[in-house]
């Protein structure tokens, strides 16, 4: 009976000290592409580079004015060929997200985002799984003399498969799910992103 108690002690030791070894701040830096400054602070360092290859550009940051609330906002430049997106911190410090991008979609070109959410940032745990509800405001479309604006809901999920820290790299899925009308509750993406220590980001594995 003693040495199942003993037992049973050192494993409860054992995991409880393996869960927090296996959280840590993710700094924004780490996105950047840039060295960490080891400082636990959220801050808008200056950055222009190129990361995957080179195929994306990273600068900033800009202001940005959001058309919905007429408010200006720092943000990150991104870049890939035509397309561009707007990144600031959101979500009270849990992430970096989009506000806006340029794609064309079948409503138009997407006027902001709020509450994005598209890669990590704080304090998160190895295995741990979040929801963020974002809403997209599309333009305004003229119906019968009057013009009505479009709101629409996703969610987007954010699982940590690789911690990493200052030396290895962070790997999380992101998962973004319709919500609202007759496709609520269908992923309509489903990637693994990988950022180093350095370099930003290096890899992306999809599922749809």
């Amino acid at each position: 009976m003693k040495k199942v108690l003993i037992t049973l002690l050192i494993t409860l030791f054992f995991s409880t000290n393996s869960s927090y070894a296996k959280e840590r701040f993710i700094p924004i830096e780490l996105w950047l592409g840039i060295p960490s400054t080891g400082s636990n602070e959220l801050k808008f360092y200056e950055v222009n580079n190129k990361q995957h290859g080179g195929k994306l550009k990273v600068t900033g940051p800009i202001d940005w004015k959001n058309k919905v609330t007429g408010k200006t906002i720092k943000v990150y430049e991104r870049k890939r060929g035509s397309k561009i997106q707007y990144f600031t911190i959101t979500n009270k410090g849990q992430c970096l997200g989009r506000v806006w991008d340029s794609r064309k979609r079948k409503r138009g070109v997407v006027v902001a985002i709020d509450n994005g959410c598209k890669f990590p940032l704080g304090n998160w745990k190895e295995g741990e799984t979040r929801d963020f509800f974002s809403a997209y405001n599309w333009p305004k479309k003229k119906s019968g003399g009057s013009s009505t604006s479009k709101r629409t809901g996703m969610k987007k999920t954010l699982t940590i498969k690789k911690l990493g820290d200052e030396k290895e790299c962070l790997t999380f899925r992101w998962q973004l799910t319709v919500i609202g009308g007759k496709k609520s509750g269908k992923v309509i993406d489903d990637n693994d992103y990988t950022y180093c220590p350095n370099k930003g980001f290096t890899k992306l594995v999809s599922r749809k």
